[in-house]
């Protein structure tokens, strides 16, 4: 019986459905969501922006044992979206994000309401307390990456965007109380106040630069600008180099600089292609364990070094203005 070409389709379609299940059976995709699912998860987190994680698409080749490398990939992702811990540690570091604006609430809030000396206490704190967790804030946006390079922890990677907006607001509310506040050092109106000199222009510019960051930190944002996104995100790399530019004219060749300098040097060795690749591809086939050890503990304790200092700047810096006296300097 000859069978009319309309015959001929469905039967084709069909076939194509039983393939489909079959190839679901063996490990594959049932629906367009969950093939978004598995390749957003596939991917690599290779740039720190202060958007939701985002980077490279490419997939490791199938294996050939009928997908057992994904099957695995999604038992690990269930266990990390049942267990209370990496929930637990998400909001533990999205509460240290409150940490800036604790230490200023009391003088911001005697500057609001006119009391003596409070304008005086801001301008000698802003800088010491906002500008410190700013840059604070930016390093643990930065660390994301390389942690999840180092260890394949994936739970952490939503702070890169949390991070990034807190810095935002912190550097945003920084330069406004500056410009208010810092007349008594830096004469000339609210203009000079934020760029009467190099080191100021140098972070006004880190400011004005993280508006394009923050105003894209979504996912609508990513949609609309298509391929264009990642490049609006690379200003990430150009703040990082306006930052240190405006650490090195304030403090010079010494303190808070030189901090900065041992904190960004893992994390800017960490993001070179071959570095990350070469670590990626030996966690994944558990090689060169004591190479990696031995390079973990060293860029580790380089980025304490200098991380620990600032902290302990801030803490002083801090304390002092939560309980409205500055230091004089």
């Amino acid at each position: 019986m000859v069978r009319s070409p309309r015959e001929w389709y469905r039967t084709a379609r069909s076939l194509r459905r039983q393939l489909g299940r079959r190839r679901n059976r063996a490990g594959g995709v049932r629906t367009i969501s969950e093939l978004r699912t598995r390749v957003i998860t596939g991917i690599d987190g290779r740039q720190d922006t202060v958007a939701p994680a985002a980077g490279s698409i490419a997939t490791e080749p199938r294996p050939a044992d009928g997908g057992r490398l994904l099957g695995n990939r999604s038992r690990s992702a269930a266990r990390s979206r049942t267990s209370p811990l990496p929930l637990l540690g998400v909001w533990f570091f999205r509460g240290l994000l409150v940490i800036p604006f604790v230490l200023m609430a009391p003088e911001i809030i005697a500057l609001i309401l006119g009391r003596p000396d409070s304008v005086a206490n801001v301008s000698a704190s802003t800088a010491d307390v906002l500008g410190t967790s700013s840059f604070l804030l930016f390093v643990m946006m930065l660390t994301v990456t390389p942690v999840h390079t180092l260890t394949g922890w994936r739970w952490h990677l939503i702070l890169r965007r949390d991070y990034g907006v807190a810095m935002f607001f912190t550097a945003g509310t920084d330069l406004t109380l500056a410009a208010l506040t810092t007349g008594d050092t830096f004469p000339g109106g609210p203009l000079g106040r934020i760029a009467g000199h190099t080191f100021l222009v140098f972070g006004t510019l880190s400011v004005f630069l993280l508006i394009p960051l923050a105003l894209t930190a979504n996912r609508r944002a990513m949609h609309w600008l298509g391929g264009h996104w990642r490049s609006v995100q690379r200003l990430t790399y150009v703040l990082w180099l306006t930052i240190l530019i405006h650490l090195a004219f304030l403090f010079g060749l010494s303190s808070i600089f030189l901090d900065a300098l041992a904190v960004s040097a893992p994390l800017a060795l960490m993001r070179l292609p071959a570095v990350r690749r070469w670590w990626h591809a030996a966690r994944r086939a558990r090689t060169h364990r004591l190479l990696r050890v031995g390079a973990a503990v060293l860029l580790i304790g380089l980025f304490s070094v200098g991380y620990t200092q600032l902290v302990a700047e801030l803490a002083t810096k801090g304390g002092a203005a939560f309980v409205q006296r500055p230091p004089s300097d």
